[in-house]
């Protein structure tokens, strides 16, 4: 199993540089930088800097929405991100509820969506005369580039349709949710992988927050208030939450903000939605979904109180309970 860590476009130019100076050295796997849309930092633009500065670690997008950004757009920045450096992949999604909500914007079919998306960039991407979509927009679209080799494209999946495209269209998948649930969709996943004799890469995207004091626990329940309020009703009801209990949370996020949502949420929903306590517990946590069948892992945000040290200590703690867990698998 891999770590990663994540990182967000409300991430601030400070903490970016920090990053970039000690990724390599820090004995992670790679860095997926997620889309928090309206925020400040062009998504593009921030993982091109991943790229630029640093040699080792592989760099992804997790996630941008086709909803958001003409597929052309998409298509040329990673295009370009890959000409960069081969260490790029590409998270796609639907995007979150609560931002699209925000925004207006709703598909009527996400599924089909997502799979006209992907398969027009890859058409693009391999294009030597013009590409045509015309439910997308796209008319003989002509791309003066062509990609050489492949662009690993990740799926931010939950539902069953969008988690049956990524096994049959994605070369990983993008899990978040309940732990039971994690455990439910890799298993079913996997069973029609095996169908079809195909792999692909299970990463785990989960909030995770390294608790030192009560403060850090109250950052973790706003953290799992906002969490709560995205998650679809068909994850809770797998996952045995009661949707009285989420519906109460989304409703005092709606009308009174996070902090008087955070009131409401009980630390047996924070178990569920975030991973949480000292730089052990998180990596014994980790590895946990390790025996489910989960390939990579990924750290934060909101990391804890003090994100610089948490990062720090979360990759010594990573770097010794992996060693322990590959003498023992072995």
């Amino acid at each position: 199993m891999n770590l990663s860590l994540g990182v967000t476009t409300s991430i601030s130019t400070g903490m970016v540089k920090w990053l970039t100076d000690r990724l390599d050295r820090l004995g992670v796997y790679g860095v997926w930088v997620g889309e928090d849309i309206g925020k400040l930092q062009d998504i593009f633009t921030l993982t091109g800097i991943m790229l630029l500065e640093t040699d080792r670690v592989i760099v992804g997008i997790g996630i941008t929405s086709p909803l958001i950004r003409n597929p052309t757009t998409i298509a040329r920045a990673a295009a370009t991100l890959m000409e960069i450096s081969p260490r790029f992949r590409l998270g796609l999604g639907v995007g979150g509820i609560q931002d699209l909500a925000l925004m207006g914007l709703k598909v009527e079919k996400p599924t089909k969506f997502m799979e006209e998306n992907i398969n027009l960039l890859r058409a693009i991407w391999k294009s030597r005369g013009g590409v045509t979509d015309l439910r997308l927009g796209i008319a003989d679209y002509r791309p003066a580039y062509h990609v050489d080799g492949e662009i690993p494209i990740y799926l931010g999946a939950r539902g069953p349709r969008m988690l049956r495209l990524g096994a049959d269209l994605a070369d990983g998948i993008i899990l978040s949710g309940p732990k039971k649930y994690i455990e439910d969709t890799v298993r079913t996943v996997s069973g029609r992988l095996a169908k079809r004799r195909v792999r692909l890469t299970f990463v785990l995207w989960l909030p995770t927050i390294m608790v030192q004091s009560k403060g850090d626990l109250e950052l973790a329940k706003k953290t799992v208030a906002i969490v709560a309020a995205d998650t679809p009703d068909t994850v809770l009801e797998q996952a045995g939450i009661q949707k009285g209990m989420v519906e109460e949370i989304r409703g005092r996020l709606a009308t009174s903000g996070v902090e008087a949502a955070a009131e409401h949420v009980p630390e047996a929903l924070i178990e569920q939605l975030c991973i949480s306590g000292s730089a052990d517990e998180i990596c014994e946590r980790f590895i946990e979904y390790s025996r489910f069948g989960v390939d990579e892992v990924v750290f934060g945000p909101p990391y804890g109180r003090n994100p610089r040290e948490a990062v720090e200590k979360v990759a010594e703690a990573w770097r010794v309970a992996s060693e322990v867990w590959n003498q023992h698998k072995f």
